[in-house]
């Protein structure tokens, strides 16, 4: 008997399956925005919007290379030069420190072996004039890398290679990793993990440092 008689309200269905919609496209909107401003408050952080032309690999002159092969990431190769920022505005290069053992430590504030090995590497660092230790941060926000250096009261310099060029040029397969390179700019040691004071030091006494 009932099936003559029309549904009093055939659009029910549709309501229900339209409130689903809705809600699907609102929840797309929220994810999209949420989505945005993360990007923009990271990219902010990481400098997204400063011309960082110039940074990264250099060219090594002739003059600085006193072997007779193309500076690369080899053991008895020149190391590779680079320029790049560092923490508080200023610039550093690696040629700069031509005349001085360079141990090139490549981390991150959330690597474990890293924050390990931080207390050895400022004890170099501040136990021989000869020597300088260069960290270089692996494309973290100069906020974090600034956190690291405060909390473990690191002197040496801190440079951000915000777009990973250097570590990729330093064939870097995970953190940390800290080369030596002579006082003529050329690599004689590779470290691949944490150090300690011990192992810098009688590394550096190895080759006259």
């Amino acid at each position: 008997m009932d099936e003559g008689i029309p549904e009093e309200r055939p659009w029910r269905k549709r309501e229900y399956s339209g409130a689903w919609s809705t809600l699907g496209v609102a929840a797309l909107v929220v994810i999209t925005v949420g989505v945005a401003i993360w990007f923009l408050e990271f990219r902010g952080e990481t400098g997204g919007g400063i011309n960082d032309a110039g940074y990264g690999i250099i060219a090594l002159g002739t003059s600085l290379n006193p072997t007779d092969k193309p500076a690369a990431a080899e053991v008895g190769r020149a190391a590779p030069d680079f320029r790049l920022r560092t923490i508080g505005g200023g610039e550093v290069k690696l040629s700069d420190f031509r005349g001085r053992f360079v141990l090139v430590n490549f981390w991150a504030s959330w690597c474990t072996p890293c924050r390990g090995e931080a207390p050895a590497l400022e004890a170099v660092h501040l136990g021989n004039a000869g020597v300088v230790v260069l960290g270089v941060n692996q494309q973290e926000t100069e906020a974090a890398a600034k956190k690291f250096q405060s909390e473990f009261a690191l002197s040496y310099p801190l440079a951000l290679d915000r777009s990973g060029e250097v570590a990729q040029a330093y064939r870097v397969p995970g953190l940390p990793i800290t080369v030596l390179v002579d006082k003529d700019g050329v690599i004689v040691r590779m470290f691949a993990g944490g150090v300690t004071e011990k192992q810098l030091t009688e590394a550096l006494a190895g080759f006259g440092g």
